[in-house]
């Protein structure tokens, strides 16, 4: 089967040439931004206060047993974790669920290059988050309404393909898109956990109902700006032979070299991003037992370090996008794979913080913010140039004929990231705090290594002309 436009026999490439532009860029980019900032806030804002709600209600008995499937699901996470006590099982709930976030979008990349192409599939996949959100609200329906914000995310992945697809291959500002992007994840992060755990303070599914708001905005978002995009493609399941070969051309010996070490990445940058992946599941948990929380008078609700980082990581993006610009200028560009190494090694530096602050100060709610901020700081540094530009490397990179499928299995490795996660996070209090961070440190340095070989052994797979690229004037 193939896919072909609505009114043509033959595939048209998506022309960016075509594209009517906004602040240097297509208004298609601004349309996905906004899309996947209202997309962002409603994960986020639900993630924020998750593991909390699992902890201090959901696994409680008096509201346990109303939840519908509670039990198969905890058996299934005591078969991958075998947590112990309420908190560990917890965190791997969340482990379990932030995992497969990652994972699903494989199969919405499926559906949208061989079913029913990228548009369609996006739409049905907000429509199922959005159910899923709401349901949220209810207790009996928590676990069915996992499902349905799984399905969905998996499905709405293809946001990021279809970043891609506004610009050329050898376009300079794809990289910078992908930066723009990811700015409205990180303005979403500011807001949505603070509004989402303070309405939760006053009832845990006013914050999930407010996160439900915000992804019907974005479905909403996305239907009016659906004009600015690449044109949906539809299958035509008779199409001509010769027009199917045409369309998906088998794979030079190239492409299939570069297709195989970009999945091989996968477990690497998984592995590196560790110590980012921890902040929503055990570093919550970790904090609030641990962190002086009190400040200037008020008890703040350790969920508003999810926003705190949401700023940070703002501006530290706003602050590697004009790095990288100014650079490019002076010098010769850096492969994005190189930056992506750059950016695991100075990551792995954040964990090392609250190792610090677990040695100076090991007791309950010794642990100076200030040893949080460090911590945050260096990892956004770090994840900046790590996520967007890793996105950017698998877009760039990935044949043409498998590139929503091989962007989808860059979001894998956050999968596999979680997967570990889920396991470190029950660690908590059954080893000593320094120890718990000092592996995530180490772990992202060993990632960071074997990124910097790839840089080097790889660099005709992965960016290709780049020992020879001239300056940016």
């Amino acid at each position: 089967m193939t896919e072909i436009l609505p009114a043509s026999p033959t595939v048209e490439p998506f022309s960016a040439a075509k594209q009517r532009e906004l602040w240097g860029h297509p208004v298609g980019l601004w349309v996905l931004t906004l899309t996947e900032g209202w997309v962002g806030f409603s994960l986020y804002g639900m993630q924020a206060i998750l593991a909390l709600y699992l902890t201090d209600h959901l696994l409680q008995p008096a509201y346990s047993g109303a939840v519908v499937g509670l039990g198969p699901l905890e058996a299934l996470v005591s078969a991958i974790y075998a947590p112990v006590g309420p908190r560990a099982m917890s965190a791997a709930i969340t482990g379990l669920f932030l995992a497969l976030i990652y994972a699903t979008p494989l199969l919405g990349g499926f559906l949208a290059d061989r079913v029913l192409g990228q548009t369609r599939t996006i739409l049905l996949g907000a429509i199922l988050m959005t159910a899923g959100h709401f349901l949220m609200s209810f207790d009996w329906s928590f676990v069915l309404a996992l499902g349905f914000l799984l399905a969905g995310l998996g499905m709405a992945g293809g946001l990021r393909a279809q970043v891609g697809a506004l610009y050329e291959l050898d376009d300079r500002r794809r990289s910078d898109a992908y930066q723009i992007y990811m700015m409205g994840l990180q303005v979403a992060v500011i807001v949505s956990p603070v509004l989402c755990a303070s309405l939760a303070q006053i009832e845990w599914h006013w914050g999930f109902l407010a996160a439900g708001l915000g992804m019907l905005i974005g479905l909403v978002v996305y239907l009016v700006g659906r004009r600015w995009l690449p044109a949906p493609a539809v299958l035509q399941s008779a199409a001509p032979a010769a027009l199917t070969k045409h369309a998906r051309p088998a794979l030079t010996s190239q492409e299939k070299k570069t297709a195989l070490l970009l999945l091989a990445l996968v477990p690497v940058l998984a592995v590196g991003a560790i110590p980012n992946s921890e902040i929503f599941d055990g570093y919550l948990l970790w904090g609030r037992e641990h962190f002086q929380l009190h400040l200037l008078g008020y008890e703040m609700p350790v969920s508003d370090l999810i926003s705190l980082d949401g700023f940070i990581s703002t501006l530290c993006a706003v602050l590697v996008l004009w790095f990288w610009k100014i650079y490019a200028r002076r010098r010769p560009d850096l492969s994005e794979i190189s930056k992506v190494a750059l950016g695991t090694f100075i990551g792995a530096f954040g964990p090392l913080m609250l190792a610090l602050g677990s040695w100076i100060s090991p007791g309950p709610h010794e642990v100076s913010l200030f040893w949080g901020l460090a911590f945050h700081i260096i990892n956004d540094i770090g994840f900046s140039m790590n996520y967007a530009i890793g996105m950017a490397l698998f877009s760039r990179a990935a044949p043409v004929s498998l590139n929503t499928i091989l962007v989808a299995c860059f979001s894998l490795h956050l999968f596999l990231s979680n997967l570990l996660i889920g396991k470190l996070a029950t660690l908590l209090g059954r080893i000593s705090d320094v120890s718990f961070w000092l592996m995530h440190s180490g772990a992202a340095l060993v990632a960071a290594v074997i990124l910097g070989f790839c840089a080097v052994r790889f660099r005709d797979l992965l960016a290709p002309g780049k020992e020879t690229a001239p300056s940016v004037p």
